[in-house]
Order: structure tokens, then sequence, then C-alpha cells
């Protein structure tokens, strides 16, 4: 067996007692000492570094039980942050986090996406702009997250195929050469399910349908997404639910993105809002759209199921306005199609607060500072 030195003893107490602070956010020496079964003298020592370190801030007292008021410590949870931005088709979001993954500041800019230069240098000032209303230097931004709809390479630098916004072959370097941090692209999918697992630690496997006006999806395993080869976690959106059926933007036809889009759910012209407003109000063509869109959501959650029998999240913006009605409704449609029906409820509604995918999209740059931060 290794022996521990004193160096790594020392390092091993102040990973324990960082790690005490952030989950509890607010304690004091003495919880620490009791907690952990420390030494005054080495909690002492070992605060003072941490404090030094802008780990850790004194932030006001705890009322007194009879004899001196106790500091209060907390994690310096804005000592850095990490940026988010989501491209979409006509806009963008960025949103800045902090250590807890909480949403500092957020804007949306109106943007048609161009595969050009003057978009991208349009882009990066004000992603620029936004960081510098935060006043921080730079060397506390962490990196910048970017996401979108597209098959991205293992490493993050290129996107390997982007029909939808027409951006197969953009390289990260469109950013890295306007903006003075770590950049990388991110599957808006899995984003949206990073987000997901930030919010829910004790979610373990899932497979995660994020329903926009295209789907995207990731598989969940062990809190890590399954790893492919070429197509990472999957693009389960594009298995064909109706032969020959309508046609995709992949170019084939009866693909699960054809029909359970929210593109494939509403009219022309017409919003999610809207439609939900019409479907509760009884509107018989809403509710005859809405029983046929169901019938082809259940077939693929169905097939989802019999590949692995993980848990189905729904989320995405059709989320925000599904029911408990409306998922019992869908499980008891999946229940009667299934080989192997169940009565446990395995579909559930995302958890995801707003903006998850922007988000999603900063969270690794905030958990890998937190691991750096936490070795022992």
């Amino acid at each position: 067996m290794h022996n521990l030195t004193t160096s790594d003893v020392k390092n091993q107490n102040k990973s324990n007692i960082l790690k005490f602070i952030y989950t509890n956010r607010t304690t004091t020496q003495q919880m620490i000492c009791e907690q952990l079964n420390l030494s005054r003298p080495t909690v002492i020592r070992i605060l003072k570094e941490l404090e030094e370190e802008g780990c850790i801030l004194k932030d006001g007292f705890f009322e007194s039980t009879g004899g001196r008021k106790a500091t209060a410590l907390t994690f310096s949870s804005s000592s850095h942050i990490a940026i988010g931005v989501e491209i979409l088709k006509h806009s963008y979001e960025i949103v800045a986090l902090n250590l807890y993954g909480e949403i500092l500041k957020s804007e949306t800019h109106n943007l048609t996406f161009k595969n050009k230069k003057s978009y991208f240098l349009s882009l990066c000032t004000s992603i620029t702009s936004f960081i510098n209303t935060l006043n921080l230097p730079n060397t506390k931004v962490l990196g910048i997250g970017i996401a979108l709809q597209g098959l991205i390479s293992s490493d993050g630098h290129e996107i390997v195929y982007g029909k939808i916004l027409d951006c197969t072959g953009l390289t990260i370097e469109q950013f890295t050469k306007h903006l003075p941090y770590p950049c990388m692209f991110v599957h808006d999918a899995e984003s949206a399910a990073l987000s997901e697992l930030w919010i829910s630690p004790q979610l373990q496997n899932a497979i995660f349908i994020n329903i926009r006006h295209d789907i995207s999806g990731a598989i969940v395993v062990n809190r890590t997404f399954l790893p492919g080869r070429e197509l990472k976690s999957g693009v389960f959106e594009h298995m064909q639910i109706v032969p020959d059926g309508k046609p995709c933007y992949c170019g084939q036809h009866g693909c699960f993105n054809a029909y359970c889009s929210t593109n494939a759910l509403l009219s022309s012209g017409e919003s999610l809002e809207s439609f939900f407003q019409g479907l509760r109000r009884k509107e018989s063509d809403k509710q005859e759209r809405w029983h046929s869109y169901l019938h082809y959501l259940s077939l693929a959650i169905n097939n989802l199921h019999m590949f692995t029998d993980f848990d189905i999240i729904l989320g995405g913006t059709l989320s925000r306005y599904l029911s408990e009605e409306d998922l019992d409704l869908i499980s008891d449609l999946v229940f009667h199609i299934s080989a192997f029906p169940t009565n446990r409820r395995f579909i559930k509604l995302s958890r995801n607060p707003d903006f998850p995918i922007s988000r999603g999209a900063a969270l690794p740059y905030i958990q890998g500072h937190l691991l750096s931060m936490t070795k022992s």
C-alpha cells in the first residue's frame, strides 16, 4: 500500500475542506472541524490558504448561540465564469455561468446565421461586449462553449455535418481568432442533456429527446454520453418510423424528425403557444393533429425503449407546454404498442431551467475547473 506523505495528507485535507464548503455553500470553521474530524490548527491554516487563493470568502456571521458569532465561510462562486453560446438560424443566445452553474447574465440577439467572416466577427464582437460588462479579467473566463445543431468532431473543433445551418466544415478558429479564450463546439442535444445532468445529480442513465423546430438527442450512460465512433451519441432523430414517408432535411424519408419536430406539428405561421391554447380549449383540428403527432412520437419512444429500457426524458421547447395528462396519454400509447409493456413511468419531462442549451455548452468548463480545484 502506498504510504501517504505529509504533503499528500495536506492536499487531501485541503481538497476535502473545499468540497465541503462548495457543497454546503455557507459554513463555519467549527463545522468543518467537526464534520471532517480535523484539528482546529489544520483547518485554520488551510482556510487561510484558500482565502488567499480566492477560493473562499468570509461573508458575515452566523447568529450567536451564546458566545462569539461564528464567521460565515462561503465558496467564491464568481471567482471564475464560463460562457455558453447557442447559435440558431435567426438568433443566438449568450449566458455567463458562475461555478455553481448558475446564470449570472443572459442575452438574446437576432441575427441570421451566415457561414461568412462578417457573421463570426459580429458574433464574437457581441460576446466580447457581453463579457466586458461582467468586469472580470480575461484570466477569470474559463472558456466559451458554442452549441449548435450539427455533428461535432470528437475534439470539439469542427462541424463535421451541419446541414441545418449549412456549416459543414466550420472550424473553431473562426471564433478563436477573435476571442482570447478557449473555445469548443458542443452538440445542442448534449448541451441540453448536460444541463439536465447538472440539476439532477441522481440521474445515471437516460435517453434525452430534445424536441424543437428540429429534433436532436443524446444517450446518457453512467452520467456520460454513449461514446459512438463517428456519430458520437447517435442521431436517432433520423431513424425511420414511416417507410417512404415524409421527406427529412437529411435527404431521407420517414425520419422521426420529419414527424415529431415542432415544425411537423405546427401549421405555417403558428406558434406552440397558440397551438396549445387551442388544444386546451379542445378545438377539433388541434386535437386531431395532436393525436396524430402523439401516434408517431409513441412509435419512436417505443423503438428507443426497446433498444435500451432507460428513462426517456422529453426536453426542448415542446416540453414547456406538456402537462401530466399529456405524459399519461403518451405513456398509455407506448404501453399498448409495446411488445414488453411496463407500468413503470419511464417517460419524464426535462427539469431544465431557461437557456438549457447555452447553459449546457458552458458547463464542461465549469466541471473541468471544479475538478482541478479539488484534486488532492
